[in-house]
């Protein structure tokens, strides 16, 4: 299954499961992602990495045969302004920004970003994303 059609199914899953999210679970991928979108403004490659699942970080060094640290900042992503919106649900989130579209992990080690720079196709097309696991 690709990842586009992936993260439809969770979008929809999303949808149908509404209002499953946590307070607890919206300030902590809030939280995760204000350290992403910082350190992309600060250029500071290991810590942005820091915020991507191991997926996530795998697929980028594989992509673009280079560290996590050095690959994340020759992407096209570019920091956003302000969060507009966290929607939760139940080990998954979406977060919406001014311009772009996260989508989120719970793992172990907190929530971690599995797709960054993604853009909605249109009614019913899966995101185009920039960096996904």
């Amino acid at each position: 299954m690709s990842r586009g059609v992936t993260l439809v199914a969770v979008v929809a899953a999303a949808v149908a499961l509404g209002g499953c999210g946590t307070a607890a679970g919206e300030r902590d991928a809030r939280a995760s992602v204000e350290r992403f979108e910082a350190a992309l403004q600060q250029k500071d490659g290991a810590a942005a990495c820091r915020e991507l699942s191991s997926e996530t970080r795998s697929s980028l060094e594989s992509d673009e045969k280079k560290p996590c640290e050095q690959a994340i900042l020759g992407t096209d992503l570019k920091p956003s302004p302000g969060i507009k919106e966290v929607s939760v649900w139940v080990t998954g989130a979406q977060v919406r920004l001014g311009g772009d579209t996260l989508f989120m992990d719970e793992t172990a080690e907190g929530w971690k970003i599995s797709a960054a720079g993604c853009k909605p196709q249109g009614s019913d097309q899966p995101y185009d994303c920039e960096l996904e696991g």
